[in-house]
């Protein structure tokens, strides 16, 4: 089989991928892709009579549709809660340098987190590759879910582990530094006699990098380090094995594509509600009447006669409640993701989550699991303990209602000599007022906590 070959998970899902690829662009994306809004029946026959004289009936009623936003706007909202996290970091005093530059692009191990987690949350898929630069350095790659095609598991050493992975890879087709164009590669990680392999494909299947042990560096192929496994992790939104996992925010997608759909009738029907089409009947054929408007008179001749054919609107109502339906349903969809509310234990939420639906708990959990499985392949292959490594991120999130005039009222009570001064950072961070990684200092400065007259101070 040729190397553009798919997993069958993959077929199955690709088009959901491309759902959700489509409703983070946006409006835009949504509008170029013909399939997310189909042609009325009447417009069809349109086009057969004349499909180039008539197709402006399709583009006007695209035109008028509205999508609503309502995925891209509940993926902000939900990393804006994760951005608050603080992972915990533990590495080898030689794998240090990750924390800053962890990634291909030159990004820490905090922005990769926070990458996995976005990914999770739209696509519910996140292809996370460890590999070695040429200066035997470990750096970590994630891929576009749509473009990790291929991947098989099979018994090794008694257990089902990866023996092949391929992702799709774009590179630069012209040495014009003003050019766009790119040309699609394919990327091979392969288990050959117990030894992890890699290699590069062009879609004819030549041989762009030649196949060689993953870790091979310099002019002079020197292996760092084999490796009796493939160095890939798919992580999910609810776990972290290769099996695809749902996609959290599909719902709401569904929903937001749909009131689209509905939105196209809801605005065309409005249009013409507004607008009534002039019919004319009984004229000489001689007569010619191409204008119209408030300035224009027509002149029919004794037999003709006319009027206006006008849309009632029976069904605008019925239209327009569906959409609001779907509002809803979108809204409800999200939600059931966020679910970072009260003081739950981790016990309970485990147990009520146990029917295995992502959540925003769930994603932040499997994605700090898959970075770490990720460091301490890294450590493996760098010669060092991968006990020594910790990745790990408390989903705590906070979400509150506060305002500035509980900062204040915070202030006033130390100020009025009520409580000291470090109860005021605690409660103010308790209650997600402030970010949790300000220091003291920073603090003070911000709120202007200059000593109080008398009155309880300590720091």
């Amino acid at each position: 089989m040729p190397v553009q070959s798919t997993n069958p998970d993959f077929d199955a899902h690709i088009a959901e991928w491309r759902m959700m690829d489509d409703a983070l662009e946006g409006e835009g994306a949504i509008k170029r892709n013909p399939v997310n809004l189909p042609k009325p029946s009447g417009m069809v026959e349109a086009e057969k009579l004349d499909v180039t004289g008539n197709r402006y009936l399709y583009q006007n009623y695209t035109d008028r549709a509205q999508y609503e936003h309502w995925v891209r706007d509940s993926l902000r909202s939900m990393m804006g809660l994760v951005s608050r996290l603080i992972p915990e970091i533990e590495l080898p005093a030689g794998m240090k340098g990750l924390e800053d530059n962890a990634t291909s692009d030159g990004f820490g191990l905090k922005q990769l987190f926070f990458r996995m987690v976005r990914q999770a949350i739209s696509h519910g898929r996140v292809p996370l590759v460890v590999n070695i630069d040429e200066t035997g350095e470990p750096y970590f790659s994630t891929y576009a879910t749509r473009n990790a095609i291929n991947w098989k598991a099979g018994a090794m050493g008694g257990r089902q582990d990866l023996n092949l992975a391929v992702f799709i890879e774009f590179r630069d087709n012209k040495e014009d530094e003003f050019d766009h164009d790119c040309k699609m590669v394919y990327r091979v990680f392969k288990m050959i006699d117990g030894v992890c392999y890699s290699e590069v494909l062009g879609e004819d299947g030549a041989v762009l990098e030649e196949l060689k042990p993953l870790g091979t560096t310099g002019a002079d192929n020197r292996l760092v380090k084999g490796l009796a496994y493939l160095p890939v992790i798919y992580s999910g939104s609810t776990d972290n094995s290769p099996e695809v996992d749902e996609v959290p925010l599909l719902t709401m997608a569904r929903a937001a594509l749909k009131s689209y759909q509905l939105s196209a009738d809801y605005f065309t029907a409005l249009h013409q509600t507004s607008h009534p089409q002039p019919w004319i009947s009984g004229i000489d054929e001689e007569v010619e009447l191409s204008v119209t408007g408030p300035s224009a008179a027509w002149d029919l001749g004794p037999n003709g006669s006319c009027g206006y054919l006008e849309f009632q609107g029976a069904g605008v109502e019925a239209v327009r409640t569906a959409m609001e339906d779907q509002k809803n349903a979108a809204l409800e969809a999200g939600a059931k993701v966020m679910d970072v509310g009260g003081t739950e234990s981790g016990e309970a939420r485990k147990t009520r989550q146990n029917d295995q639906h992502a959540t925003l708990h769930s994603i932040v959990v499997t994605a700090a699991e898959g970075l770490e499985q990720a460091l301490r392949y890294a450590a493996e292959w760098k010669g060092y303990d991968p006990k020594q490594v910790k990745f790990t991120v408390k989903p705590e999130f906070i979400v509150t209602e506060a305002d500035a005039q509980q900062i204040l009222a915070q202030i006033q009570l130390w100020q009025n000599g009520f409580i000291a001064k470090r109860d005021v950072r605690a409660n103010l961070r308790r209650g997600a007022l402030i970010a949790p990684d300000r220091t003291d200092y920073q603090i003070d400065e911000e709120l202007a906590m200059e000593p109080p007259v008398g009155g309880i101070n300590e720091q």
